[in-house]
């Protein structure tokens, strides 16, 4: 990434061709754009209009779940593929995805365990506000305004100097307050999820103990950071696998239909959990 990225975003990491593993992504997204666009054309028959929204939309998914892997994982490449995979099988078969959401848990995440190197920008918390706001308004997680909330909160505890931050936390908990008492005048999905099964409760239920005890057990990252060359903070890393949880968490009290469509946030923690018995057998590299 060049050093002008830094000065404009600390939570943009761009694909470098120069790195295997980006290369490996920059190859496969195409060719999954144009494989998930061919299987709608053929299996939908929708057209080549569809086909090519399909395609793009699988490329930016997958994109999006690759890079939840990178963050959640660092030290493991293995992680974001896997990951990234069963998230592919996902599209194949039909399930849907909140785009938006998955976008803005990317972004929480990264402001949280900064593997950037550095704080957020004033630019960079407008950008997870506006996605946070996206997926409260648009996708129909009412809380996730709260969990962009505890994401800056956890980033100012782990640097005190950021405290004007929680401005920001204060707007995103807005949305959800807006949300669930203005727009729907009931704060019980704080409480109570809403009309989800009790077997997809349980499934999501376990998954968030798995992203808990993830983060919990997460080991000591050896990966640096990609503008200082730093070492990782292990408490932000851990900061980062709470928020992907407590997103997953948010998702069940909005139904089925909402709860399933963040089936990548459940790859991501799945996959982060076993892969970690899987020695890495390296160094310290650049994530």
């Amino acid at each position: 990434m060049s050093k002008a990225v830094y000065r404009l975003s600390s939570i943009a990491r761009p694909l470098e061709a120069k790195y295997p593993t980006n290369l490996a992504v920059l190859v496969a997204l195409p060719l999954i754009g144009i494989g998930l666009g061919l299987h709608a054309y053929l299996s939908a028959g929708g057209g080549a209009v569809n086909a090519l929204i399909t395609g793009l939309e699988g490329m930016v998914i997958i994109f999006l779940g690759w890079a939840l892997g990178r963050e959640a994982d660092p030290d493991r490449n293995l992680t974001a593929f896997v990951a990234a995979a069963l998230i592919l099988y996902g599209l194949v078969m039909g399930l849907p995805t909140s785009v938006w959401t998955l976008a803005f848990v990317l972004m929480a995440a990264r402001t949280v365990n900064r593997t950037v190197g550095q704080p957020a920008k004033p630019g960079d918390l407008g950008i997870v506000l506006v996605l946070a706001g996206l997926s409260v308004f648009s996708d129909g997680y009412a809380l996730m305004g709260l969990v962009a909330a505890i994401a800056i909160a956890i980033d100012v505890n782990l640097d005190r100097s950021r405290s004007l931050a929680l401005i920001a936390a204060l707007i995103a908990l807005a949305f959800t307050v807006w949300q669930l008492i203005i727009l729907e005048g009931d704060f019980t999905a704080l409480l109570i999820p809403q009309g989800v099964s009790t077997t997809l409760m349980a499934v999501i239920g376990g998954l968030v103990v798995i992203g808990l005890l993830g983060a919990w057990l997460c080991p000591v990252p050896t990966s640096v950071c990609d503008a200082r060359g730093e070492a990782l903070s292990h408490a932000r890393v851990r900061g980062g696998r709470l928020v992907i949880s407590l997103a997953l968490l948010a998702g069940m009290a909005e139904g089925n239909a909402l709860a399933h469509a963040l089936y990548p946030l459940a790859c991501v923690l799945l996959v982060t959990f076993i892969v970690r018995f899987i020695p890495t057998g390296r160094g310290a590299v650049k994530t």
